[in-house]
């Protein structure tokens, strides 16, 4: 029981020990994107895609991160560079969503709504006769 206790323990420290150090250490961020609908309800298996952002007028740099969240509507990202990033969400039977976003701490959690899709509208219908 004791041993187990010790190895849990020591586990948990090695997990969360080395991303903290090195976050802080290298000037990183470490972004959790959460992904919910207007009622709050989480969004799982939505595609979120993350793109670093450079120079006065933020052009896109860099190879992009993509992953989907989990049942928790949660998608934890490695570490990145602190400054501007350029998040997308899509999921199934919702608005696509995009936003800039500054990474400035060590730990950043940033919440998605989205929203259902609206009717659209066209010029070419058809008329009824």
């Amino acid at each position: 029981m004791k041993v187990i206790c010790v190895v849990t323990l020591a586990l948990i420290t090695l997990a969360l020990l080395p991303s903290n150090g090195y976050a802080k250490k290298k000037g990183r961020t470490r972004l959790r994107v959460i992904v919910q609908d207007t009622e709050g309800a989480p969004v799982s298996r939505a595609s979120v895609v993350v793109k670093t952002l450079k120079g006065k007028k933020l052009r896109k740099v860099g190879r992009s991160l993509e992953l989907r969240t989990s049942q928790k509507g949660t998608a934890p990202l490695p570490p990145l560079k602190r400054g501007h990033v350029l998040i997308q969400v899509i999921a199934k039977g919702y608005q696509t969503f995009g936003e800039r976003l500054e990474l400035n701490s060590v730990d950043q959690d940033y919440i998605v709504t989205l929203a259902l899709p609206q009717e659209q509208h066209s010029v070419h219908e058809r008329k009824k006769e």
